[in-house]
């Protein structure tokens, strides 16, 4: 004989589940995947590329000025 679950056991299975993909998308949740990673260096390059595929045009371009901008400091002093 199969149950069918309550509504209780569908909601609690769905919330568990988007709990879960918060915890992926967090900053915890992403080093959590490097740490566990067998590849620590491959896991990190992957999230790396990851986040620079989500940025967008303007956003690079403001990393890139600020990047420029401590090394033209840095590069003043030496």
């Amino acid at each position: 004989m199969t149950q069918k679950e309550s509504l209780n056991e569908k909601i609690e299975k769905i919330l568990a589940e988007e709990s879960a993909q918060a915890e992926q998308r967090s900053w915890r949740g992403k080093l959590k995947r490097i740490w566990r990673a067998e590849s620590r260096k491959a896991a990190f390059k992957a999230e790396l590329f990851a986040i620079g595929r989500g940025l967008s045009k303007k956003a690079l371009f403001t990393l890139f000025l600020i990047v420029a901008f401590v090394f033209a400091l840095t590069f003043s002093v030496l």
